[in-house]
């Protein structure tokens, strides 16, 4: 924990651009910070709605299980048509 030398206030990070510094939070005196003097503290950013991005996460089981069924439901009406053709054929002869 870091305090001010010109007030002893509480110095807290904050990211400018690409780098941290430590800034006063009652005078606003800023110093560049070193990663071993933010090593304690944790920071966090918020994002505006309009530079957010939505992503779209699809399960991959979901995907497969539904390949799956298709598959399977296939197999069933190829059955019923090898039947009923069967059934054809012998009422013809």
């Amino acid at each position: 924990m870091e305090f001010c030398p010109k007030c002893g206030g509480l110095m807290l990070p904050k990211k400018i651009k690409r780098s941290t510094y430590l800034v006063c939070q009652s005078c606003g005196y800023m110093v560049k910070a070193k990663k071993a003097e933010t090593a304690g503290y944790s920071m966090r950013e918020s994002i505006s709605e309009d530079k957010r991005t939505k992503v779209s996460v699809f399960d991959v089981k979901s995907v497969t299980q539904a390949e799956e069924e298709r598959a399977q439901a296939k197999e069933e009406y190829y059955e019923v048509f090898l039947e009923t053709y069967a059934e054809e054929e012998t009422e013809e002869e």
